[in-house]
């Protein structure tokens, strides 16, 4: 599967909210895959997570029906991060987890 991100606004400053759009994409494709269980991480240094889009939903996992998804956070400190997007599952079927990694700088 591919993932896009689309911060906005781009770049990323910190304090200032920004709005993460991930799109879920058949591989090789510009279609969007729908029914995606996945989670969303924001690591600083690639070591401490920040943020975990499903702990603020008490749940293990998202789930996505449109495969379209956007999700705010505020990073408080500039310097180096990784969004990871993990996938678990598509179309209510598990799957070995996949993960797509986007280092950012946040000013």
């Amino acid at each position: 599967m591919d993932v896009k991100l689309e911060p906005t606004p781009n770049p990323i400053k910190s304090g200032q909210e920004t709005n993460y759009k991930v799109t879920f994409l058949q591989k090789g494709t510009s279609t969007v895959q729908v029914h995606i269980d996945y989670d969303f991480v924001i690591l600083k240094d690639n070591t401490t997570e920040v943020f975990k889009a499903s702990q603020k939903t008490g749940q293990p996992l998202l789930h996505t029906a449109e495969g379209i998804v956007t999700i705010p956070f505020t990073i408080t400190e500039p310097g180096s991060y990784t969004i990871r997007v993990s996938m678990m599952g598509i179309n209510f079927i598990p799957m070995a987890t996949e993960y797509a990694n986007f280092p950012i700088k946040v000013e």
